[in-house]
């Protein structure tokens, strides 16, 4: 059907005739938005996924509405839509159809229907007025209300755990996954419409948006699920809705926090994202960084564009400061940094992003404070292996040499490198990565620094070499990062299908991870297989104390491998892939803390040797131990730390200072851009 439709998109005359509005059922009851009647008759479960239903139904509507009443031939004659356009937007509206049969579905399954709460009429209103211009549909649906999905999702999913409704909280979280692409559709031919026309994508959104929503558009957003979609916070940050002052009835409890000298020294840690230990790795190695600075006696700021919440309140009880700055507003981070007592000597950027929002302020508001760029890893590497691995289906054992080409993500890789030189010190992880970076790009190998993760003594001695009382095989890694997904599909379909033939016929296989959605427990999940989704685990390093065996089936990824040093913590051999080995430390006929195996047979045979002998169990039970005492010991990275925020800045960083100067300062100025932009959106005219 759908083939049969896209097959006639493209005759000579193209003569549609939509309605004003579709069609719809007498319930549910629809009113304007101010005059809603309260929900409170209704479990919370039945109202969220009521609103999602409607939500669902809505988008559906819109997005055939959209390949309908829009020609292939524009108005402005200025714009040719390809196939490729309905293509994707019939996708799109196959996904919504298909995301309001699982609403629907799974309300029958607590006894209630769409249609038996009330409902608004906004996205009608929307869809109606922007009838007559693609570009501003295009605005209004995906890039603003689908994007509202990925902000307000992951709050819904948290809601309905709290209330014990796994089912309908996995639903949720697999619509709002998903949802990324939709968002990633829009932006695609949003910015396909501006080209054409010869527009700035950014600005004319905007201007877009102020049409249609004059207050702006309301926080807090989501910023890594919008960066997923391609989305940037140049797009919605300087739209942000005011806040509405609050009247605080209670004078608020400070948080008690322990007491701490003080150096007389400030460091400003910026990061897209708040420092916190759920989510990653490298989360965690911030977090670790911070407790050093902490008990040395520094004074530790942090700021990001995103919205306070539960993680900076666990810093505030550290002492940590944290402040939301919108990079796009200079005169916010001047302000904040102004009614600081104590000046800053260091900024550390939390991966490239953070530099380019930031470094130039810290640059003209602190001159003479050493910057610091942590690239956690290098993500165009990343980027470059997951394009050749998925896209080019190589085989990723050929994407293991510096050589790689990067070509294909080459934008990612300029913006790297140029955050790289505009630093005075770059910390990494990853011995590969330094390799590269010196010897390709000719990053100077003393602005170079290794800081590596952190793995207390105690945790070290919490798990002792119980062979006998260990069962199974685990994997874990969070469903939200791309290598980790793929890994698990790989090792579902290719690696454990071999694996099985050479290990205990009961030998089961166990995945954990956070945001694991219904699709992919669904695709994942085969207990004929002896395969089972586990979901998040509360702590991971107790968990994994009870397997035998851990796997790190990466075929592409970089820098911190924080799932193998975590079953390494537990006492738990793994068996990884070359792409998960690289920088763990491994060095062929060495002792490690596992096997690195990249073939299907090579698994099966490095898993088997570990599950079924005890002797060689044990040998990398100590490898792993060793490995972690000798390079992830909190003294050594305390040593490392200290040395760098105590370094002098580097006046001779002329390629640094070149980025700095006015013909390269594309960040600044795009900036300063958006905000005289912002400000003539919302300037009076003189008549």
């Amino acid at each position: 059907m759908n083939t049969l439709l896209v097959g006639r998109i493209h005759t000579s005359t193209w003569s549609p005739n939509p309605p004003d509005f579709p069609s719809r059922p007498p319930q549910p009851l629809l009113y304007d938005p101010k005059d809603m009647p309260s929900e409170k008759g209704f479990p919370i479960p039945v109202a969220i996924l009521h609103a999602l239903a409607h939500i669902e139904l809505g988008a559906m509507d819109n997005y055939w509405d959209t390949i309908v009443r829009f020609g292939p031939s524009q108005s402005d004659g200025l714009c040719e839509l390809p196939r490729a356009f309905y293509d994707d937007f019939l996708n799109v509206a196959c996904d919504e159809a298909r995301h309001f049969e699982l609403v629907t579905g799974r309300l029958h399954e607590l006894g209630s229907f769409y249609g038996q709460l009330p409902a608004h009429r906004a996205l009608l209103a929307h869809a109606h007025k922007t009838q007559n211009c693609l570009a501003a549909r295009l605005a209004v649906i995906p890039l603003v209300q689908e994007a509202r999905g990925l902000d307000a999702g992951p709050r819904l999913v948290h809601k309905l755990k709290s209330l014990g409704d796994r089912e309908s909280a996995d639903i949720v979280a697999q619509i709002v996954f998903e949802e990324r692409g939709h968002v990633s559709c829009g932006i695609k031919w949003f910015k396909h419409l501006c080209a054409s026309t010869k527009r700035d994508p950014v600005g004319y959104f905007h201007e877009l948006v102020k049409g249609t929503f004059p207050e702006g558009l309301p926080g807090p957003f989501d910023l890594e699920a919008r960066l997923a979609a391609n989305m940037d916070p140049t797009w919605y940050q300087p739209l942000e809705m005011p806040k509405k002052p609050t009247i605080i009835l209670d004078k608020p409890v400070n948080p008690v926090t322990p007491f701490r000298k003080k150096n007389g020294k400030a460091i400003l840690i910026a990061g897209s994202v708040w420092p916190e230990r759920t989510s990653s790795a490298a989360g965690v190695r911030t977090c670790d960084m911070i407790d050093i600075l902490l008990d040395e006696g520094w004074d530790v700021v942090c700021i990001s564009p995103s919205r306070l919440n539960a993680h900076t309140r666990a810093l505030a009880a550290t002492g940590v400061h944290c402040e939301q700055v919108d990079p796009n507003k200079e005169e916010a981070l001047e302000a904040f940094m102004c009614s600081r007592e104590t000046p800053v000597h260091v900024a550390l950027f939390d991966r490239y992003i953070a530099e380019e929002m930031y470094g130039w302020q810290v640059t003209k508001l602190a001159p003479h404070a050493l910057r610091v760029l942590d690239l956690q890893d290098v993500h165009f590497l990343r980027k470059a292996r997951e394009f050749h691995v998925c896209t080019d289906k190589k085989d990723y054992r050929t994407t293991l040499q510096p050589s790689i080409d990067v070509e294909p993500v080459a934008s990612v890789v300029l913006r790297e490198l140029a955050s790289v030189y505009r630093s005075h010190l770059t910390l990494y992880v990853s011995e590969f990565e330094k390799t590269m970076l010196t010897t390709r790009f000719d990053v100077p190998p003393r602005r170079l620094r290794k800081l590596d993760y952190i793995v207390p003594d105690d945790k070290l001695n919490q798990f002792p070499p119980n062979f006998k009382d260990r069962r199974h095989v685990a994997v874990i890694g969070s469903f939200k990062h791309a290598p980790n997904v793929d890994g698990l599909h790989w090792l579902k379909d290719t690696l454990w299908p071999t694996m099985r033939q050479s290990l205990p016929p009961h030998t089961e296989l166990h995945m954990y991870g956070s945001y694991a959605s219904a699709k992919a427990i669904k695709s994942l999940h085969n207990p004929h297989m002896n395969v089972h989704v586990m979901g998040f685990c509360d702590d991971v390093h107790e968990t994994l104390a009870s397997y035998r065996v851990s796997l790190a089936p990466l075929r592409f990824g970089a820098g911190i491998k924080g799932k193998i040093i975590d079953s390494w913590a537990a006492g738990t051999p793994v068996v990884s892939t070359s792409v998960g080995a690289e920088g763990m430390h491994y060095h062929p006929n060495q002792p490690w803390g596992g096997a690195v195996a990249d073939s299907p047979a090579e698994f099966a045979d490095r898993v088997a040797a570990l599950y079924g002998n005890a002797d060689e169990w044990t040998a990398a039970y100590e490898g792993g131990k060793v490995l972690c005492r000798t390079h992830y010991d909190l003294d050594s990275q305390r040593r490392t730390l200290l040395d760098v925020v105590g370094s002098p800045t580097d006046v001779d960083n002329w390629i640094g200072r070149v980025l700095e100067s006015s013909q390269f300062r594309a960040t600044e100025y795009m900036s300063r851009f958006i905000q005289e932009k912002n400000k003539n959106l919302t300037r009076t005219p003189q008549l």
